[in-house]
């Protein structure tokens, strides 16, 4: 069986974003047919992973954690002030009914893998 792909990249950029159950399909077709494929396509974008939550928020809305890994921070600088963002959160807004989302991003500061002799940081 091949190795899954490594997830490693100094800096993540994520979303935690909340999907309504009716209606919430729409954002899901526009983040996974559109949107994660044209952000990884910005400069300094390695790689994007989406992950189903098994939690739902208070509304029984389904949670979502969308996770890019960056090259550097200029490059996560350089796209929250792109045209390219700006653009994204025009296309989000009729998809806002279905959806609502917290952003937050940092620099990896401490790392482990299984077999691994040593810690990285």
């Amino acid at each position: 069986m091949p190795r899954p792909p490594q997830m490693e990249a100094p800096v993540l950029y994520m979303v935690r974003a909340w999907v309504a159950p009716q209606g919430g399909e729409r954002y899901l077709q526009w983040l996974e047919g559109k949107h994660m494929a044209e952000v990884l396509r910005e400069p300094g974008f390695l790689w994007a992973r989406k992950c189903r939550l098994e939690q739902t928020d208070d509304k029984g809305w389904t949670g979502y954690l969308l996770i890019y890994g960056l090259a550097s921070r200029d490059a996560l600088e350089a796209y929250l002030h792109s045209a390219a963002r700006e653009r994204f959160w025009r296309e989000l807004e009729p998809l806002n009914d279905v959806h609502r989302a917290e952003r937050f991003y940092g620099a990896v500061d401490f790392a482990l893998s299984s077999g691994a002799e040593s810690a990285t940081r």
